[in-house]
């Protein structure tokens, strides 16, 4: 196994545990760090039927007798208040009168990690939580860096905060079961990491696609670890988003979200993450910033690896709206992170809406 260790100052820190075949040890692995004794496992429905009996399983070989499992269904659309709502009652009802030493556990993917964190986040003022992430998406983007929350008016993300997990445990066994189209999405942020911080890792991702994507287990392993270590760095120089080092990690994701929401959820996340870096570069190459050969490069690779690079299912009136929303945006002013060569990027302000509007057009299908 390896341990990456999350140092955020202050004497916090956490750390991630990434193995294979290695989640009968992590009821021994959290009892060293006396988080609870009451466990409350938040998963989706096909997680659940998945791996939900043989994760409680293990907890009780360890000791842990007092589990629950509060189960979802499946998919962004119940990232929601209702749904938060839901688990919230449950809680309540599990933690009988409010006396439990009790700590959750987020089993699944980028759903379950950020409406389970945000529950945590707000449940008693805020309890232990840790993170199980079952995809590959959560493995190497979502699983770390403690920003929690849910949608709200189909907005992506609106509700929300910043919680740190006590622990992430990495089990890559997990993406045995995982379905293709999941995995690739997945893979999109895993792109993105070489292009915002490593030309040596996006070359790395070049050469090592197929076996990525064929889940061989030595490069799957350096691939989640080295994802967690960049995102980890990031993270400790600006753990709440305020320094604008924190943004660098949002490649893709301005123009990516709003595609996420304007298609109503048609796309997965990192499908529409995929469309929106192809989109950042085309701005930043309109802008001068970016050659087109890099750009063209980056295309490539995702073209390769089957991700999406054209706009469909969505209106670019709708995208258009839906980025007005954008967290990002500061008094009525966008910011993009936008690559001016593969390994590094940079924030731009004030991005004029007749050449996202081109760029928008341009892609469509």
């Amino acid at each position: 196994m390896k341990k990456i260790t999350i140092n955020l100052g202050q004497k916090r820190k956490y750390d991630v545990i990434i193995g294979y075949n290695n989640l009968n040890k992590i009821g021994s692995y959290i009892k060293k760090f006396d988080i609870g004794k009451s466990l409350f496992i938040i998963t989706d429905s096909h997680v659940n039927k998945l791996y939900g009996q043989k994760v409680k399983n293990i907890f009780k070989k360890s000791g842990f007798q007092d589990i629950y499992i509060a189960e979802f269904p499946e998919g962004e659309k119940s990232k929601t208040y209702k749904i938060y709502l839901i688990l919230i009652e449950k809680l309540i009802e599990f933690d009988n009168e409010l006396n439990k030493d009790l700590f959750i556990a987020t089993l699944g993917g980028g759903v379950p990690g950020d409406i389970g964190g945000f529950a945590a986040s707000t449940f008693r003022r805020g309890i232990n939580y840790i993170q199980i992430p079952t995809t590959f998406l959560a493995n190497v983007d979502s699983g770390i860096g403690g920003k929690v929350g849910i949608d709200f008016k189909n907005i992506k993300n609106l509700l929300g905060s910043f919680y740190q997990p006590k622990l992430v445990f990495v089990d890559l066994s997990f993406l045995k079961t995982l379905d293709k189209r999941e995995l690739k999405s997945g893979f999109a942020e895993v792109i993105k990491y070489g292009v915002i911080k490593d030309y040596k890792f996006f070359v790395y991702i070049e050469k090592h696609y197929k076996d990525i994507l064929n889940l061989n287990p030595k490069i799957m392993e350096s691939i989640v670890g080295k994802s967690y270590r960049i995102k980890a760095d990031v993270v400790k120089k600006d753990e709440r988003d305020t320094k604008e080092i924190r943004m660098a990690l949002n490649y893709g994701h301005t123009i990516g979200h709003a595609i996420e929401s304007a298609s109503g959820f048609y796309f997965k996340h990192g499908e529409a993450i995929s469309i929106g870096m192809v989109c950042a570069n085309d701005i930043a190459c309109n802008l001068g910033m970016l050659n087109l050969k890099d750009a063209n490069r980056i295309e490539n690779l995702l073209s390769k690896s089957q991700l999406p690079v054209k706009i469909s299912h969505c209106k670019v009136s709708d995208i258009i709206e839906f980025l007005k929303h954008d967290k990002k945006n500061i008094s009525g002013t966008n910011r993009f992170v936008l690559p001016s060569k593969i390994g590094k990027v940079e924030i731009k302000r004030g991005i004029p809406e007749n050449l996202i509007e081109k760029v928008l057009k341009n892609r469509l299908e």
